[in-house]
């Protein structure tokens, strides 16, 4: 069914055609098919067939010329057609009704619809026809290919069909014929017009995807062309096509395979002719070269490059024969054999240069054979040439020449042997060995020769034989020779014990006896056996170090000794000898082990440099350093000492070294092993220079080349420690030149190589002690004064200048204590930076989470070691589960590792926190032990934020330290540092407090001087008073504040930091413009009350600005802020001006700022701060904070402080026995038991001859330093031990010694403390003196000035007792004054104006004159009148018994001195009721005592102290009356004060208070006394003498 898409119809009558359109829109069929129907336009177009080559040009002069206006042409070139469109449809009509012709040929029109797209053919349209068949030659070859490979065939005719197009490959030529369904193509007309060009072309595209290669062979070579052809192109997809008439050979395929296989095809042709015509050419011939040259030759590829150059030449040799025989052409052959000859001239040669033995044992030996054993089989490429004059090697490099030599080097060796004893090698046995070894060595090239020449045994061969058989021969003439050896023991007692036992031994051995050694002579085998017996022997003994500790013991047996031993021998069989360590040991060579450094400091290296006075021959280091002559003769001095003490053979291993490379220059030096008795393992021989003054530098420098090299020679031998002498000192050196010249040299070679320095002791060893106080001297010049110095230590504790020691715990430490375990292990506690640690091991706390900059130990840690660290902790993934120990590199740290200690919170003991934290203790012990660490560093772990309380963590670690050190026994830590922080004073006092508990023998300092808060006087001169607390200066002064040079000035401004009046308009002014801009800009933002500003003009390095204040409390408060922040910023001076004296009076002001310097001090008391300036403006204020200050220091005296005579705290109050050294004894016997009874003996009779005296007297509590430092040296000067004890505040001091020293000592000591109770007393007196009157002398021109108290005091004395004159010392002059007014006159005329002002004017009227000269009278009271009624009454109201007399005490110094205090009292309490009437009952023996200087705390406790070690007082009379208080006198009679005594403001009191307690936790004001009971005391206690005074004494029965 044919389907249309679109039909016209065309009728004549228009009618029709209207009709048809009506009638089908009408239609239903017409409808339901989807048909539409439409009147077909008029056209305006044609389409002209068949145009061929006409153009448009033509086409419409044509038709506008038979037709009409054209308005369009469109040409279609293709189907050579044109559509032609007119500008009038008529036209079209008009041109439909002709014929056309153009240039002679018809061309057809018709009409063409522009809506449908086609032309109106109607029933003439044209018919199209297929193109004629093509036929198209191709080469016979691939015509014959295409036949026979369907593949290929097929190939082209799938490309051909694609242009309807048949090919017949039956036929040559090609038949290409067109297919039938061309005609059916939409463009068959188009198609078949270029149909026979596109078809040519497409099939000459197929066909070239094939190729065909043609070789033309000739007959002799075509057999095996084709054969090698068609072997190269199996498994190829190309064809073989062969015409063996015509001598031609075709492949063909396509063209990427045939263009692949077209090269290789041309190359086997080409070869294949080639190999047919070399073998025509080719001869035969044979070179001669040896085989190891023609090795050489061959493994330099000689032969390789040969055929590289011609692969055809054919070459072969024989195994071991010099033939090669060439085959290939002649020219081929003949440059070979030219390269051969040029190959084997071009060879390189060398003289052999080994040992002259090694060389005349190879001369023996064939060369072809040597050069195959020596070197082919160990793969040289090189060979002998042996000649009887040299021995060379062959080869083609120099490196290959080198290589072989230092093959033969090391394959090759001669073995020198020094022969001990000459006269071994003359023996018929030695000369049986040396055959019996060249025999059994004596296999071709690998031969052995023994020879001897002079003291030598030269031992040639191969290494591996040389040394075994040096080996024995060596062994054999040691053996043999003749040598001494030193048997040392510990003692000489054991000595003498053998000489006594008479051992026998071998007849061939010689053996002497000296002290502490016995010598063997003999053949070494001989002294060997013998050695052995008498090592039995000596182990079989008993012998035992015997120490006693007693002071005297050592004196007691230096002036008996003979006695007492020959004694022991004869009572118990045992030989006894005392050890005399002080002078040194006698023995055979001193012992040096017990040297003490007279100075040692570590460098931040860690090399630890010593001075020491020792003897080098026993000193026990790794290398000892000799200053030796050129020639190393060890003839004189320390050469010679070190030869005695290592015997002869030190002197032969010298001789060798010189006899081998010379005599050594100036500066240079050598090793060789120490010998014989020394204790070092090497001795280090250098060459000192001498001294030229003309050329001083050059000297000094060869000196310290002299140091250098010696040290970088022990580096060298892996030595740990060296000790140096005294290098060149006798070479015409000045000592201190010498020495500071060699300690230079050590510095700078340890700052040279400070990374990885080998060395970690250097010592420098002399036994001269001027040489050794140069050393000392030199060290501390060049490395600093803070290392320990044996010469510092006492024994005698002063807390105003403790002991500081350098240790490795780190920089700027103050050692609190020191103990070395028996083990040996040191235990050091002591203030400091943790991260300044420079021990091995630094341990570090941290969180679980690992972060480092939590806490205050690991953050400080972290700023230190760098960012690295925590990178490090990171790094190691740890679980970080509680008690874990993190190891990590130290970085930046002195320290080569930290522990990182995952440590617990205190769990309150409810837990296992404490056992964590004992174990975290115990495992840094353990693993700085088990990784080779020498030393370890703890912080206070666990008092911090973990919580953990501070005696428990001290007690704790202290324990684990102890407890590895007895369980483990450590042999690699050395050092256990504990560093606390320097500013928790808290934690340093319990961990001193457990360490003393721990080690109660051990050396423990006070915490730090200014801790205590000891003053020192008041220093007064022109315009200026000055005291010391601790080692703060602390000076009131007038002056110009502006003028200061301290680190920081205190300026007191008001809120905004602006104020411009008074001191504070004198700061800003002097400091500029500049400091002012900057106190409005810090002033205008948040602050403190204070800030920090630049110092502008001022000398100080920074102003520090407060908010002025007027309260005294508030001044208190500011103060102590100023001086706190001082302390935060490291600053280590400041100045004050009188901070609110404008508005509050100057005494309140003074009283504030120093209680304030006060309580900072004690707060901080290792801060840097080291003077406290207070700068007043106006003189008159100037004598406000004298008194003050005054008034301070006596307060700290009578309240537990100090002066410069008497400790702050009587349990401060130490006076330690010298440490006795012990007096060590040296027992040997047979038995132990027989020991035990010497022991025994030498304890009896210490019993009988040592004795102890103990003087109890509280007035040892007043001895000064002078007096302290005196008993010290009692104890050096008399030999006696002398130590107080202080239980309960009662002082006792215990004498040791032999009787008469004792009894010396005592004496002594008796003087020193009736002197002190003379001082305490005229003290008392002075101070007494100084509240009743104040003398006061003028200058002319000048204002009054006080005299200083002492002065005062003589004044007051001269007044009382109404002296007509008394000489004075005033301003450097002496005076003498006329009493009682004055004036004071000197010899030169000069003249003092003076007076007196009565600070107590007001004594009670009732008072009886008082007699002249007396300071206390007694005056009877007459019973019945009112005051005796009065004072009984208050006696009877609670006490009965009989009253006899009473006394009305008139002492007005005691009287007055209560109303000062009572004044200061009432006006600090803010009220008056301060003052009671108390009863105290007393001895008569104390009665005229308190009279005249009232009541003594002294005396406390001596009855009952159950509320504090003062001065008790009864509300009622029966509780005095007691006879534990009141005891009464032969008579009966029984004495009581009433008393008037200022209680003040009171508080409950304790057993042991020295003091009464603070108002609050943060209050500087104590309560005045202490009460039994608060709610109805009935009795007080006061700790003041100045608080009471006795007004009546009652005598009764």
């Amino acid at each position: 069914m044919i389907s249309l898409t679109t039909i016209i119809f065309f009728y004549h009558c228009p009618t029709e055609s209207t009709y048809f359109v009506t009638r089908c829109a009408q239609n239903r069929m017409f409808k339901n098919k989807g048909l539409s129907v439409r009147p077909l336009e008029l056209t305006e177009q044609i389409v002209v067939e068949d145009i061929q080559n006409l153009n448009e040009d033509v086409l419409q002069m044509y038709f506008e010329k038979e037709g009409g206006d054209v308005e369009n042409i469109v040409v279609n070139e293709v189907e050579q057609s044109a559509v032609i469109t007119f500008k009038d449809h008529k036209d079209v009509q008009k041109m439909m009704k002709k014929k056309h012709h153009i240039k002679q040929k018809e061309i057809r029109v018709y009409p063409f619809c522009a809506s449908l797209g086609i032309a109106l053919y109607g029933k003439d349209k044209p018919s199209l026809k297929l193109p004629a068949a093509i036929l198209e030659s191709i080469d016979c070859v691939l015509w014959r290919y295409l036949n026979d490979n369907q593949l290929a065939a097929e190939s082209i005719q799938s490309d051909l069909a694609k242009h309807f197009c048949n090919v017949n490959l039956g036929v040559s030529p090609v038949c290409l014929s067109p297919m039938s369904s061309l005609l059916k193509q939409k463009d068959a007309k188009a198609i078949i017009k270029e149909w026979d060009n596109t078809v040519k072309t497409a099939f000459a595209q197929a066909v070239s995807k094939f190729k065909s290669l043609t070789f033309q062979l000739e007959q002799e070579v075509w057999e095996k062309s084709q054969e090698n052809i068609r072997q190269t192109l199996q498994n190829k997809d190309v064809a073989v096509v062969l015409d063996k008439a015509s001598g031609v050979l075709s492949v063909v395929g396509l063209v990427d395979d045939v263009n692949s296989l077209e090269q290789t095809l041309h190359g086997v042709v080409q070869k294949i002719v080639k190999n047919v015509k070399r073998e025509q050419l080719s001869k035969t011939q044979v070179i001669k070269v040896s085989p190891s040259i023609l090795h050489i030759l061959q493994q330099d590829g000689l032969l390789d490059k040969l055929l590289c150059v011609y692969p055809e030449l054919k070459m072969s040799s024989r195994k071991d024969s010099s033939d090669i025989t060439f085959t290939g052409l002649s020219e081929e052959i003949l440059s070979a054999n030219k390269m051969i000859c040029e190959a084997v001239l071009s060879l390189k040669r060398r003289v052999l240069e080994l040992d002259d033995f090694v060389i005349d044992m190879l001369k023996g030996e064939e060369q072809e054979e040597l050069t195959k054993t020596l070197l082919i089989s160990s793969g040289k490429n090189a060979a002998f040439e042996i000649s009887a004059l040299r021995v060379q090697l062959v080869a083609v490099s120099d490196s290959d020449l080198n290589d072989a030599e230092d093959h033969l080097g090391k394959l090759l060796k001669s073995q020198y042997i020094d022969v001990e004893d000459s006269n071994v090698i003359e023996k018929p046995d030695w000369q049986h060995l040396v055959s019996q070894l060249e025999d059994a060595n004596s296999k071709s090239c690998r031969r052995l020769r023994i020879c001897i020449t002079g003291q030598q045994v030269v031992v040639s061969g191969h290494q591996d034989t040389v040394m075994k058989v040096s080996r024995e021969l060596e062994e054999y003439l040691k053996q043999n020779a003749q040598v001494e050896e030193v048997l040392v023991v510990k003692s000489n007692a054991i000595v003498e014990y053998i000489k006594k036992c008479n051992p026998s031994f071998s007849e061939q051995v010689a053996v002497s006896y000296k002290n502490e050694a016995i010598c063997l002579s003999g053949s070494r085998v001989d002294v060997a056996n013998c050695k052995i017996v008498f090592e039995d022997l000596v182990n079989s003994l008993f012998f035992e170090k015997f120490k006693v500790s007693k002071t005297g013991v050592k004196k007691l047996f230096k002036n008996n000794g003979s006695m007492y031993f020959s004694s022991l021998l004869n009572n118990t069989e045992c030989v006894v000898q005392m050890l005399d360590e002080s002078s040194g040991s006698n023995s055979y060579f001193s012992h040096g082990q017990g040297s003490k450094p007279v100075y040692q400091l570590q460098t931040a290296y860690g090399v630890e440099i010593a001075v020491c006075e020792a003897d080098m021959c026993s000193y026990p280091v790794h290398a000892v350093v000799n200053s030796s002559s050129p020639d190393l003769k060890h003839s004189g001095g320390l050469g010679q000492a070190l030869l005695n003490a290592a015997g002869p053979q030190f002197q032969d291993d010298c001789d060798r070294i010189i006899s081998s490379q010379g005599q050594l220059k100036t500066g240079e030096c050598v090793i060789t092993d120490a010998r014989g008795k020394l204790c070092c393992k090497k001795v280090i021989h250098v060459v000192g220079p001498t001294f030229d003054l003309n050329k001083s530098q050059r000297a000094q420098a060869q000196l310290k080349k002299a140091v250098k090299e010696s040290l970088k020679v022990a580096e060298k031998c892996g030595c740990i420690s060296v000790a140096l002498p005294t290098i060149s000192k006798n070479k015409g050196f000045d000592l201190n030149m010498c020495a500071v010249t060699i300690i230079k040299a050590v510095k700078e070679y340890l700052d040279e190589d400070c990374e990885d320095n080998i060395l970690k002791k250097i010592h420098l060893v002399d036994n001269e002690g001027a040489a050794v106080q140069a050393m000392e001297r030199a060290v501390r010049q060049e490395f600093g004064n803070h290392g320990i110095s044996h010469s510092q230590q006492t024994s005698v504790k002063d807390p105003t200048h403790p002991v500081k020691q350098d240790t490795s715990a780190g920089s700027g430490t103050n050692c609190l204590g020191q103990v070395k375990t028996k083990e040996g292990l040191e235990i050091i506690l002591t203030t400091g930076q943790i991260e300044n640690a420079m021990t091995d091991v630094t341990v570090n706390t941290v969180f679980e989470d690992l972060v480092l900059n939590k806490g205050a130990v690991s953050n400080a840690i972290l700023k230190v070691a760098g960012p690295k660290l925590q990178q490090l902790v990171n790094a190691m993934n740890a679980s970080a589960n509680v008690g874990e120990i993190i190891v990590t590199e130290g970085c930046n740290l002195k320290s080569k590792h930290v522990f990182h200690a995952v440590a617990p919170h205190w769990d309150k003991g409810q837990g296992a926190s404490e056992k964590i934290l004992g174990a975290i203790f115990k495992d840094c012990l353990d693993k700085a032990e088990d990784t080779g660490m020498t030393s370890i560093s703890f912080p206070a772990i666990g008092t911090g934020n973990l919580g953990f309380p501070k005696d428990q963590v001290a007690s704790l670690m202290l324990n684990e330290i102890s407890s590895f050190s007895s369980k483990k026994l450590p042999k690699n830590l050395k050092t256990v540092a504990i560093i606390l922080y320097s500013g928790d004073a808290q934690t340093i006092q319990v961990f001193i407090d457990e360490f003393k508990k721990k080690f109660p023998n051990a050396s423990v300092d006070a915490i730090a001087p200014q801790s205590q808060g000891p003053f020192s006087k008041v220093v007064s001169s022109s315009g200026m008073h000055e005291t010391k607390m601790g080692s703060v200066d602390i000076q009131v002064v007038t002056g110009d504040i502006t003028k200061e040079t301290t680190d920081v000035i205190v300026n007191s401004s008001n809120e905004s930091f602006s104020l411009k009046s008074g001191v504070s308009k004198a700061i800003l002014d002097a400091a500029g413009q500049a400091v002012e801009t900057e106190c409005q800009t810090l002033g205008a933002q948040p602050h403190p009350g204070m800030i920090m500003t630049q110092p502008g003009n001022l000398q100080c390095k920074k102003i520090l600005h407060l908010t002025g204040q007027t309260d005294p409390i508030k001044i208190n408060k500011e103060v102590k802020e100023a001086l706190q922040m001082c302390v935060k910023n490291s600053f280590t001076s400041v100045s004050f001006p009188a901070i609110g004296t404008g508005n509050v009076q100057a005494g309140q002001v003074a009283d504030a700022m120093l209680d304030a310097v006060i309580d900072v001090l004690r707060q901080y008391p290792l801060a840097p701060l080291k003077k406290v300036r207070i700068v007043i403006f106006q003189p008159p204020m100037l004598k406000e904070f004298y008194n003050s200050l005054g008034t301070k220091i006596k307060s700290l005296f009578y309240f537990g402080g100090d002066t410069d005579d008497k400790p702050q705290k009587v349990e401060d109050f130490v006076i330690e026995a010298l440490e006795t050294e012990p007096t060590c004894f040296y027992i040997c016997s047979d038995t132990q038991a027989k020991v035990d009874s010497a022991k025994q003996w030498i304890n009896d009779l210490i019993s009988k001859e040592i004795e102890t005296n103990i003087l109890s007297d509280d007035t040892i509590l007043c001895l000064t330093d002078a007096d302290r430092k005196c008993i010290a040296d009692i104890q050096k000067t008399i030999g006696v031990s002398i130590r107080t004890e202080n239980i309960n505040s009662k002082a006792s001091i215990t004498i040791e010694g032999i009787s008469k020293d004792v009894l010396k000592a005592t004496k002594e000591i008796h003087g020193m403390l009736k002197k002190a109770r003379e001082v305490k007393e005229l003290k008392k007196k002075v101070e007494l003196t100084d509240t009743v009157a104040e003398w006061q002398y003028q200058q002319q021109g000048h204002q009054f000035q006080s005299f200083d108290s002492m002065t005062n005091f003589h004044l007051e004395q001269a007044l009382e007792q109404r002296e007509a004159s008394v000489k004075i010392k005033v301003l450097g002059h002496h005076y003498t004054v006329t009493m009682p007014s004055g004036p004071a006159s000197d010899s030169q005329g000069r003249t003092l104006q003076i007076k007196r002002i009565d600070k107590l004017k007001d004594i009670p009227e009732h008072w009886e004159p008082m007699p002249a000269k007396t300071i206390c009278h007694p005056v009877t009271i007459q019973a019945g009148t009112a005051e005796y009624t009065e004072v009984q009454n208050l006696f009877q109201q609670s006490c009965k018994m009989t009253i006899t007399k009473i006394e009305r005490i008139q002492n007005p110094t005691l009287w007055k001195t209560l109303q000062v205090k009572k004044r200061e009292m009432d006006q600090r309490n803010g009220h008056q009721n301060n003052e009671k009437r108390l009863f105290h009952g007393t001895c008569h023996t104390t009665v005229t005592d308190i009279n005249h200087y009232g009541f003594n705390r002294s005396y406390a406790g001596k009855n009952a102290a159950c509320y504090g070690n003062g001065t008790y007082f009864a509300v009622h009379a029966n509780y005095s009356a007691s006879n534990t208080y009141s005891k009464p006198n032969p008579n009966g009679e029984k004495f009581m004060y009433l008393c008037r005594v200022l209680t003040g403001d009171f508080t409950t009191g304790q057993q042991n208070m020295i003091v009464p307690p603070a108002k609050g936790a943060v209050s500087v004001h104590k309560y005045d006394s202490v009460v039994d009971k608060m709610a109805a005391p009935s009795m007080f206690v006061i700790f003041h003498d100045s608080q009471a005074c006795p007004e009546y004494l009652i005598t009764f029965k």
